[in-house]
């Protein structure tokens, strides 16, 4: 195996493996990687299994036709490409390493910002589904302002109308696995409160923008969260709540569809590809969020 091929494809297959690491609003998300797709295909990602009860009258059990995994149609319609550059004296390191893990540990490393902007991309493209989403919270049309009470008040609510369901014993709650996405401007809030933990211990994953629990909630912030930028010059923010893996839906491309060329007069190999993606909101009763305000202001007392 040549280093370019080695680079290209340690590259493809960090991105494959980091990916779900780096996502934040994606982590509501259900992503699936296809293979050969190309822009504009419209792909099926299967949602995971909802599980139902059903009255039992005695007898032989019925088919489980309830337990079935659903399909909601992604469209694959934005990319974004890559393009970056390896000094011919790194290709040497890799070229001369003593053995193919450490030839590979020097190769990973061109991925490792690629991964990130390419998982970060794809969150704003989750931030951008709900504004308006199925549990919405606000002050009759107006953003709702933000105190350290108030804060948490709103985690509570959300908590009681997940848990509250569609009323036909179809709840949206599942303990362990909710996730609620804020703006830095609301943990500053929640950061006032007395009973408020940073971390709390014994939680066994560390996500990426975890920042502890409260009421039920995994609280993780994102700078991806939607906001509006308003008139007066004060935004709006929009934080997100709903079940870890099954709220939202995504399809991305496995194939970076990298190359690689060396450039006239220079010495350095360069390579470029790009990655597709397209994401979707299925489950409405799955997703929530609050209109708010939210002002960084510090004082004295």
């Amino acid at each position: 195996m040549s280093v370019d091929q080695l680079i290209m494809g340690t590259f493809n297959k960090s991105f494959n493996k980091y990916f779900y690491d780096e996502l934040v609003v994606g982590q509501l998300a259900h992503t699936d990687f296809k293979n050969g797709v190309k822009k504009g295909d419209e792909v099926d990602v299967e949602m995971p299994v909802l599980q139902r009860l059903f009255d039992y009258t005695g007898g032989d059990l019925p088919d489980a036709e309830v337990v079935t995994t659903s399909a909601t149609k992604v469209r694959i319609d934005r990319g974004k490409a890559f393009h970056f550059e390896v000094e011919e004296i790194k290709k040497k390191q890799i070229e001369n390493a003593p053995d193919m893990k450490q030839k590979v540990e020097l190769a990973k490393k061109y991925s490792e910002d690629g991964v990130k902007q390419f998982a970060a991309a794809v969150d704003q493209a989750y931030a951008g589904l709900y504004t308006r989403a199925g549990h919405y919270l606000d002050n009759s049309g107006s953003a709702i302002a933000m105190t350290s009470t108030v804060a948490k008040d709103i985690l509570a609510y959300m908590q009681a109308k997940f848990q509250r369901g569609d009323g036909k014993g179809h709840t949206s709650w599942i303990d362990g696995q909710m996730i609620a996405v804020i703006p830095p401007e609301y943990e500053f809030y929640l950061g006032k409160l007395a009973d408020w933990k940073y971390v709390e211990s014994g939680h066994k994953k560390m996500a990426k923008g975890f920042i502890g629990q409260l009421c039920g909630w995994d609280l993780v912030v994102s700078n991806n969260i939607a906001s509006v930028e308003e008139s007066d010059g004060s935004t709006t923010y929009y934080p997100l709540f709903g079940i870890k893996g099954k709220t939202l839906a995504g399809g991305v491309s496995s194939d970076l569809n990298m190359q690689h060329y060396i450039p006239e007069k220079n010495f350095n190999t360069r390579y470029k590809g790009y990655g597709l993606y397209g994401v979707g909101a299925p489950r409405v009763d799955h997703l929530g969020t609050v209109k708010i305000k939210a002002p960084l202001t510090l004082s004295a007392s």
